[in-house]
């Protein structure tokens, strides 16, 4: 079975959020007092970065079970794997 959990596809869809996290003190909402939905800009942002890390887990998640996933991490469990 050819299944990998760090394909590049997955990796990039996980790298996305990660370069959001990142990339966080190089914005202008962060070097200044900015409120959004009277909350501070760089809060929102963190927020608004965790719900796409979880959407993006569970896009690769399912994206790996959809290529035999699960049938592999069986097989580990198992012992047996190729």
């Amino acid at each position: 079975m050819t299944v990998r959990l760090a394909s590049r596809g997955r990796v990039a869809i996980a790298a996305i959020p990660i370069a959001g996290f990142f990339s966080t003190p190089f914005f202008p909402f962060a070097q200044e007092p900015t409120l959004w939905f009277g909350l501070p800009a760089v809060m929102v942002w963190f927020t608004g970065m965790i719900v796409l890390s979880v959407a993006s887990l569970q896009v690769i998640e399912r994206s790996y079970m959809r290529d035999g996933g699960g049938e592999l991490d069986r097989l580990e469990k198992e012992g047996k794997v190729p």
